[in-house]
């Protein structure tokens, strides 16, 4: 039986620019860091900037919308093999939001980002671009970080491009639109309204105050 849908709204705001953030600093990091389509000396600013979003998303998880927070789409095991056996259906999900498996999967990213971005503060690449706490540690952990900094970059990699795939899948095999909501308006098609409180501008605006101020402290760090 086909039920009504309508477009209710499930994202707020900061947490799409959120998405939008990580996506163009993620690209414009590979450019600068691996490709060489950027200069390197950008890297290192792009590397503040990204520690800025990654921050906010973390702190937000915690005080942001129902939508947004971690404890509202972090689901158990049971709840992860009963979606997980539901994913070969071409049946729409039609969730409010992340999904049991998404959850997951967008902790991971964000896990991911955080330690690349981290291990950046410490690495040091070829002399001539150093993070702003490499003089804080021994010679022996900038080359371990380095090395680890460089290394997880493919793993981060992969786990954007699975995020990716999985969105393109969802779209084409159960026709439900996953990419338009998060990038757009935060609204998904569904059944009924789902019961969410949003946060407010202030709120965002304090949350985005502590992330800037914690890496600006960092970055000060670097300032000769």
């Amino acid at each position: 039986m086909n039920q009504s849908l309508h477009p209710y709204k499930v994202w707020d705001l900061p947490t799409r620019l959120c998405h939008w953030a990580l996506v163009l600093l993620l690209m414009a990091q590979w450019a600068s860091g691996q490709f060489g389509l950027l200069p390197i000396s950008s890297h290192l600013w792009l590397g503040y900037a990204l520690l800025v979003v990654i921050v906010f998303r973390i702190l937000w998880g915690f005080v942001g919308s129902d939508s947004a927070r971690f404890s509202h789409f972090l689901r158990g095991p049971a709840a992860v093999r009963a979606y997980l056996g539901r994913l070969g259906s071409d049946q729409p999900t039609r969730w409010p939001g992340h999904n049991p498996v998404g959850g997951w999967s967008t902790v991971l990213l964000l896990a991911l980002a955080l330690v690349q971005a981290v291990t950046g503060l410490f690495a040091e690449r070829w002399g001539v671009l150093a993070g702003p706490l490499v003089e804080t540690v021994s010679r022996g952990t900038v080359r371990s970080l380095t090395d680890l900094h460089g290394l997880l970059h493919w793993l981060l990699m992969v786990v954007v491009l699975a995020h990716i795939a999985a969105a393109v899948w969802y779209r084409w095999h159960k026709g439900e639109d996953r990419i338009g909501p998060i990038f757009g308006r935060g609204r998904i098609d569904l059944p009924d309204a789902p019961v969410l409180r949003f946060a407010g501008t202030l709120r965002a605006l304090v949350v985005l105050a502590l992330s800037l101020a914690l890496v600006a402290a960092i970055a000060a760090r670097a300032a000769p």
